[in-house]
This record gives structure tokens, C-alpha cells and sequence, in this order.
């Protein structure tokens, strides 16, 4: 209980460092120093990732400290119910036979009892931090345990309703949750970084970003970006054509707006209505990977 005093104290006056926001970006990104203070306030760490992509935004650094200070690292599938059943099993299989605690939840649907259950299974006061990139559904889990009266979330990064600052929150009796900043994973997949740091609006090259990503998508799961949008062809006609089909017309020149197009493919995407998903290596072959030599970190934290 004293830790949870403490670190309500250094929350409420202003202890912490001030707000990290990249150029262009309202989102906050939490510090390595602030991520070392929050891991040793917790007694449990859930990093919650995107259940579509995990492995994209993993952070290896938050992963380590924990596991290296004794801390219950929880990996937390959010948007299973975007994923196939099957495959969702192989990503829980993959990263317990890796030697992580791993359990998928769906904020969406309401599916958190693996998540409560942990909450709930302690016999003494425990403190519990939430990590994860923006847009992963991390404040939407937070809400969802608070109940009623909870934050505003909003639907894409860096505009009103993402959280600003850490904040503590008491949910059970004797049970603490620390919401955190978004914290973009310092070794994360490039075109994640782009898309998830800032508002689709806010993107530099939107065109460039939407193209890689479809071509991602469509590599995985052919033909999803047709089912949503009803078009086809190359990446730049679908954008053509996309932005012919909503109006999005160039004045003066009455050519297609296809930077407004390519926005609209990335909020597919971050929404979920483009069906798409990555699957686990086949055969994980070592524990830990990514996270050093460490010996301590070849046993499982469960």
C-alpha cells in the first residue's frame, strides 16, 4: 500500500518528467526512465498488444525490465475477436512455449475474464501497470474495468480522449491499476510506428504508408481490402478508385484525392473492418528471444 501512496504522490505533483510528444504528435510516449519508476510500482505488468499484429509491437525494453526485477509480465492479445480462433490459440501457444504468460481479450465484446481473474487472484494488495503502443485498446480495457464514469476514448491516435499522463485507479478492493501514456515500443515495426504515432490526417506521406500496408495486407489475407471497399486492381487504381466512389475529388484538377483515400485504408485498418492478421513462427526454438543473454530470463513467468 505504501507503493501505491508513493507513486500517487509523485503522480499528483508533477515528479514524473514532463510529456515526450514527437513533432507533429499529441500522443505522449512514455520515457525509459518512466517505465523503469512504473514497472517497480507493479506488482503484475500487462503489456497489451494488438492481437493482429504482436509481434509488431512488442517492446523489448519494457519486457526486460520486468522480467529482470522479478515483475509478473502478463502479455495481453487485445482484438482477439479479430483473429481466427485457431490462429489466436497458435499466438498463446507460441509465447508460453517462449516463456511468457499470455491470455487474448476482446474489449470490444466484453471478454476480459482472464484478465479480471488475474486482478482478482491475490490474497494481499496488488498493484497492476498497463502498457502498450497507441491504438492497441489499452485505455478501452482500463474503461471497462473502472465501470462507469470512466475516461473518454477516442478512435484514432493523437486526438481528444488519449491518455495524458500517468493515472491510478482503484477497480477491486485492495486492487490498484496504473494507466499509462501511450509507450510506442522503441524496437517496433516501422510502418506501425507510422501509422499508430499520429491522426491518419497527420501523416506525412499517407500514400506511401497505405500502399505498404495493403500490400502487407493483402499478402496475408488476399483479398480483404476488396471485400471492404468493393474494388480492384493495382494499389494506386484501388486508391483512384476508392476516392472516386466517395466523392474525393481534387479542385480544379479533377483528378481522385488518393492521399484521402490512403487515410481511409489506414482507419480501416486501425478500426479492424480490414480483415487481416499474422501468424506465430512455426517453431519457436528458444526462450525469450529478443531479450539478451540474461540466464535469469530463461524461466517461464507465469
Amino acid at each position: 500500500m505504501g507503493r501505491v501512496i508513493s507513486l500517487m504522490v509523485t503522480i499528483m505533483t508533477g515528479l514524473l518528467p514532463r510529456d515526450r510528444r514527437l513533432r507533429g504528435s499529441s500522443i505522449r510516449i512514455l520515457s525509459k526512465r518512466e517505465i523503469i519508476d512504473i514497472v517497480l510500482s507493479s506488482d503484475i505488468v500487462f503489456e497489451i498488444l494488438d492481437a493482429r499484429v504482436p509481434e509488431y509491437l512488442r517492446n523489448r525494453f519494457l519486457e526486460r525490465i520486468s522480467i529482470n526485477n522479478g515483475k509478473r509480465l502478463v502479455l495481453v492479445l487485445n482484438k482477439a475477436d479479430l483473429v481466427p480462433r485457431g490462429i489466436m490459440a497458435d499466438w498463446i501457444e507460441y509465447y508460453n512455449s517462449t516463456g511468457f504468460e499470455c491470455i487474448a481479450v476482446s474489449a470490444s465484446t466484453g471478454r476480459l475474464g482472464d484478465l479480471r481473474r488475474i486482478l482478482r487472484e491475490s490474497d494481499r494488495d496488488v498493484t497492476a501497470s498497463f502498457f502498450g503502443a497507441p491504438k492497441v485498446g489499452k485505455s478501452s480495457i482500463i474503461n471497462m474495468l473502472k465501470g462507469r464514469g470512466s475516461a473518454s476514448v477516442s478512435r484514432y491516435p493523437g486526438t481528444p480522449g488519449y491518455t495524458r499522463g500517468v493515472q491510478m485507479h482503484r477497480i477491486y478492493e485492495g486492487v490498484y491499476i496504473i494507466d499509462t501514456p501511450g509507450a510506442l515500443p522503441i524496437d517496433g515495426d516501422r510502418l506501425e510506428m507510422i501509422i499508430r504515432l499520429r491522426p491518419p490526417e497527420k501523416i506525412e506521406n499517407p500514400v506511401s504508408a497505405a500502399i505498404e500496408l495493403m500490400e502487407r495486407i493483402e499478402n496475408a489475407v488476399p483479398g480483404s481490402i476488396g471485400m471492404v471497399y468493393g474494388v480492384q486492381g493495382d494499389f494506386i487504381s484501388i486508391l483512384e478508385m476508392i476516392a472516386r466512389k466517395r466523392g474525393w475529388i481534387l479542385r480544379g484538377s479533377g483528378e481522385p484525392n488518393i492521399e484521402e483515400a490512403a487515410r481511409e485504408i489506414i482507419r480501416g485498418y486501425l478500426d479492424g473492418r480490414i480483415r487481416f492478421y499474422t501468424e506465430p513462427p512455426a517453431s519457436p526454438s528458444r526462450k525469450h528471444p529478443s531479450l539478451g543473454n540474461n540466464p535469469s530470463q530463461g524461466t517461464r513467468h507465469t
